[in-house]
């Protein structure tokens, strides 16, 4: 009886120090991953744009230039 209780808490130590080890290690690592994604480049796909987009946008242009000249 004594040598199984014994046993047991040998087994349930080694758990739980393999397990705080294990929580370390992944912390770790979750750490030096964070610090990688940190420092990417995001990249974005270049679409050209509508015809509808490319008469807006001339025609914001042409307001600012004409706002500024007058004041």
């Amino acid at each position: 009886m004594l040598k199984t209780r014994q046993c047991l808490l040998g087994i349930r130590t080694f758990l739980g120090v393999t397990s705080r080890i294990w929580s370390f290690i992944l912390y770790i690592l979750r750490k030096h991953l964070r610090t990688i994604i940190q420092y990417q480049t995001v990249r974005y796909d270049t679409l050209p744009l509508s015809p509808i987009s490319r008469n807006r946008l001339s025609k914001c242009g042409e307001e600012e230039d004409i706002g500024v000249g007058s004041g």
